[in-house]
C-alpha cells in the first residue's frame, strides 16, 4: 500500500450553527432522498448535516459524534448514492469494517434500506455462522461488504476476500476497535485497500489516542466533532443511587418493580455478573435476557429481537452492548455497576435518549466505586444529582455518604492511594459480610424446643422480613409493571416527553 499523506485537517467542523437543516440540501441525489423518507427521516442530524456533502465531494473525514446521533447513515447514504456496481465475481467497492457482529446486523439494516433504492448488492462477514455462505456471496460478487475485523481477516487470508478494488473504506467506532486490541487487524486490513480510496472514519470521541493510531490512514481529513469528550446527550437525565454492595440486586428489583420493568438496560461488569444477576430477576417475576461475550451469535441476536419485540423487559448486558447498538425506545438505563472507564458511562446511557427522544439513567454507586463515579464527574464536568425517589429503597447496612459540596474539579486521590482506600472499604465489607454468615450459621445450629404437642418451635431469635423482590405466592403472583407513556406536556414546563423520576411521563406510579 502506497503510504498515505498528512492528516492535517482541511477543515475542522464543531458547531452546530449554519449547518443546513434538509436532506434536499445536502447534495443528495433523489434515489437516496427515496431512501431517506423511506427511512422516516425528517431533518438531518448535526454529524449527517456535517459528514454527507464531505463524503459526496470524496473527501477523506474523521467524525465524532454522540451515539444515536445517526453515524451510520451518515457514512452510508452519501458512500453509496456515488459508488459504482461490481460485476459478477468482483468487489467489494466498498468495506465497512465495525467492532462487534451487533453492530455490523445495525449497519446491515440500514444498508439494505438504502441499496432498496441504489440497486446495490450488501454482504455481512461475522464470526460466529458458517464460513461458506460468506465464501459464496463473495465470489458472487458484491458492492458493499460490512464485516468485523476477525472474520474479514480469516477470509483475506484463505483468499475469498480481495480488497484490491475497495473505493471507499469506512472505519465504524474506531475507539472501540483500539479499545478492543484491533489496531493490528486494523493496519492488516487497510494494507489490502488501494491508496487512492477514500476513508471514513467515525469515531464517539477522536481523543489523542484515536488520532494517533489512525493518522496514517486517511488523507487531508474533514475533521468533525459534534460532540466533545465527555458529553452526554441532553435528552438523558442522570442520577446516582448511593447504595451498599450487598443491597444492589434488592434495590434493583424494587427499582423495575417502582419504576417499570419494560423497554430497560441494565449494565453491569463481567459475563458471570450478568447471569447472576438475570437468575434473580427471573426469581423475582421480572422477564430478561443477557447478552456478554459468552453468548453466541444466534443468542445475542435472539435476545435483542424479544427485547424489541416487548417477549422480555429487561436487557441485562456487559459493555458490548454499550457502543453503537440502536435499540429504539428504551424507557431507561441502569448501571448496577459503576463502568472503570469514565468513558463507557458515556456510552451506557446513551443507549436512551436516542434520536431527540428523553430518557433517564440510573446509576447505583458504592463506597468501593465512589472513585469511578468521581471520574465519570469529572470528565462530564458536573454532579450527578441523587435519585429522588429513594424512600422505601434498601441501601444496606453501609451505603455510599457523597459529599453535597463535591465539585468535579475537586482533586481526586492518585492511583496508589486510590487503590489502598477501595481495598480498604471491600476488606470491610467482606467483613461485614462474614460475620452475617456466621450470624446465620449460629443460628440454624441453635437446638430447638418441643411444644407440648412435640412439634418444634423456633428459637427466640426473631425472623429476618422477607427481602424485597423475592417470589411471591401463586395465590397473588405480582403484575408486570408497564412504563406509562409520556404526557403531551411536562406540568413543570419542561421539554415534552421528558422522564424523570416522580413524573407520570415514562415512570410507573407508585
Amino acid at each position: 500500500m502506497a503510504k498515505r499523506r498528512s492528516t492535517t485537517a482541511s477543515t475542522t467542523i464543531t458547531a452546530e450553527k449554519d449547518l443546513p437543516t434538509r436532506f434536499e440540501d445536502l447534495g443528495l441525489s433523489n434515489r437516496a432522498l427515496a431512501a431517506v423518507s423511506d427511512m422516516g427521516y425528517e431533518a438531518p442530524t448535526p454529524v449527517q448535516a456535517a459528514s454527507i456533502p464531505a463524503a459526496l465531494a470524496g473527501t477523506d473525514v474523521m467524525a465524532a459524534a454522540q451515539t444515536g446521533t445517526g453515524k451510520t447513515a451518515a457514512f452510508l447514504l452519501p458512500t453509496l448514492d456515488r459508488l459504482g456496481h461490481a460485476r459478477h465475481g468482483q468487489g467489494p467497492l466498498m468495506l465497512v469494517v465495525t467492532p462487534t457482529r451487533e453492530l455490523a446486523a445495525q449497519i446491515e439494516e440500514v444498508a439494505n434500506a438504502i441499496c432498496a433504492h441504489t440497486g446495490h448488492t450488501a454482504t455481512v462477514l461475522v464470526g460466529g455462522v458458517s464460513y461458506e455462505p460468506q465464501r459464496a456471496a463473495l465470489r458472487k460478487g458484491c458492492d458493499l461488504v460490512v464485516a468485523t475485523p476477525g472474520r474479514l481477516i480469516d477470509l483475506i487470508n484463505s483468499g475469498d476476500c480481495n480488497l484490491s478494488q475497495v473505493e471507499t473504506l469506512v472505519l465504524d467506532e474506531a475507539d472501540r476497535m483500539l479499545d478492543m486490541g484491533f489496531l493490528p487487524d486494523m493496519r492488516r486490513i487497510v494494507a489490502k485497500t488501494p491508496a487512492s480510496r477514500q476513508t471514513l472514519l467515525f469515531s464517539a470521541t477522536l481523543s489523542d489516542d484515536v488520532l494517533d493510531n489512525t493518522k496514517s490512514l486517511v488523507n487531508n481529513p474533514v475533521r468533525i466533532e459534534i460532540a466533545h469528550k465527555g458529553t452526554a446527550a441532553e435528552t438523558i437525565d442522570q442520577y446516582v443511587l448511593p447504595i451498599s454492595h450487598e443491597a444492589k440486586n434488592d434495590a434493583l428489583i424494587e427499582i423495575l418493580h417502582r419504576e417499570g420493568a419494560e423497554r430497560v438496560i441494565v449494565f453491569v461488569r463481567g459475563k458471570h455478573r450478568a447471569d447472576s444477576v438475570c437468575r434473580r430477576l427471573r426469581k423475582a417475576g421480572i422477564e430478561c435476557a443477557p447478552i456478554h461475550s459468552n453468548r453466541n451469535q444466534n443468542q445475542r441476536a435472539s435476545a435483542l429481537r424479544r427485547f424489541a419485540d416487548g417477549e422480555v423487559g429487561v436487557l441485562v448486558a456487559t459493555d458490548i452492548l454499550a457502543r453503537g447498538i440502536d435499540i429504539p425506545n428504551v424507557a431507561y438505563v441502569v448501571n448496577l455497576d459503576v463502568p472503570s472507564d469514565a468513558e463507557d458511562y458515556i456510552h451506557r446511557i446513551g443507549r436512551t435518549g436516542r434520536a431527540g427522544e428523553y430518557g433517564w439513567a440510573l446509576t447505583f454507586a458504592t463506597p468501593e466505586e465512589e472513585f469511578d463515579l468521581r471520574d465519570i464527574e469529572q470528565l462530564m464536568g458536573k454532579n450527578i444529582p441523587v435519585y429522588p425517589r429513594a424512600q422505601g429503597i434498601p441501601l444496606g447496612e453501609k451505603p455510599l455518604v457523597l459529599d453535597p459540596n463535591r465539585t468535579p474539579a475537586d482533586r481526586l486521590p492518585g492511583k496508589k492511594e486510590r487503590k489502598k482506600l477501595v481495598d480498604e472499604r471491600r476488606e470491610e465489607r467482606m467483613a461485614r459480610t462474614a460475620e452475617i454468615v456466621a450470624s446465620r450459621s449460629q443460628r440454624k445450629a441453635q437446638p430447638q424446643r418441643a411444644t407440648s404437642k412435640g412439634r418444634p418451635v423456633e428459637s427466640a431469635i426473631p425472623p429476618e422480613k422477607p427481602k424485597a423482590g423475592r417470589r411471591h405466592s401463586k395465590a397473588a403472583p405480582r403484575q408486570r409493571t408497564q412504563v406509562k407513556r409520556p404526557e403531551t406536556a411536562d406540568r413543570a414546563g419542561r421539554p415534552q416527553g421528558r422522564r424523570h423520576p416522580g413524573d407520570h411521563g415514562g415512570m410507573a406510579r407508585r
